[in-house]
């Protein structure tokens, strides 16, 4: 009788261990430039990213059995500076096999993965095979306004474009020096171009009614927001160069 209560024992172990879902959880990041990089578990973002991130979690399930629920459970904790002090805080929390969220803060971002399931029929809960994190990090925020452009078709210095990076809401108005509005956009409307380092929002063709403005002194203003909530105010002079192409 031993040895058919052993053999029965390792065949119910078999049948459990045949049962448990196979996971490899992922993250697909997309960030304001359109550039995808997808990270399994275990993998470290090798570049920085820029906010806002638009990340979708994904627990890669498969090898389910007929009947099973699995269960997911997605942290991300956010490692920063602030004030200069190094802080950290559970960031994110959710609940679902798939889901997305974008990311508005700058730091280094740690996602971890726990999952469990429960066979059809039963109301035991199984707790899954531990599983390695995901690290990526997001930069803090910058934006520079030049002075100066000439937009006389030479293929030089033609737009004027304000430099932004981990950039989350920007509104801009140019005016003449009587005050009247001459263009406006924000993060929606406005033409960006995004490289490595960064990117720009192209803000002004030097035109006003389909015809190229003359030289002078117009006016830029600004609002933005930064990863994080930081708040930028821009109010800055452009000088108009026609005759200058550099």
């Amino acid at each position: 009788m031993r040895v058919v209560y052993i053999l029965v024992f390792c065949l119910l172990s078999m049948h459990s261990v045949a049962q448990m879902p196979l996971v490899r959880p992922f993250v697909v990041l997309q960030d304001i430039s359109a550039e995808i990089d997808t990270l399994y578990v275990g993998d470290a973002g090798t570049d920085s990213y820029e906010a806002p991130l638009q990340v979708a979690f994904n627990a890669g399930v498969s090898d389910v059995s007929d009947g099973s629920t699995v269960f997911a459970e997605w942290r991300v904790d956010r490692s920063f500076m602030q004030d200069g002090k190094q802080k950290t805080e559970v960031y994110l929390k959710r609940q679902d096999l798939e889901t997305e969220y974008t990311f508005n803060d700058y730091g280094t971002f740690t996602v971890h993965f726990a999952y469990s399931y429960r066979e059809q029929g039963s109301e035991t809960t199984i707790p899954g095979e531990e599983q390695s994190s995901i690290t990526f990090q997001i930069d803090n925020s910058e934006l520079r306004v030049p002075n100066a452009f000439s937009p006389n078709n030479d293929g030089i210095n033609d737009l004027f474009k304000v430099e932004v990076h981990s950039i989350v809401s920007f509104k801009m108005s140019i005016f003449n020096r009587w005050g009247q509005l001459i263009v406006s956009g924000d993060e929606k409307s406005l033409q960006y171009e995004g490289d490595v380092d960064g990117g720009y929002y192209i803000c002004w063709d030097g035109t006003h009614k389909g015809e190229t403005v003359g030289n002078g002194t117009y006016y830029i203003r600004i609002d933005a927001i930064g990863a994080g909530g930081k708040k930028y105010t821009r109010r800055s002079d452009i000088n108009v160069l026609l005759g200058v192409g550099d």
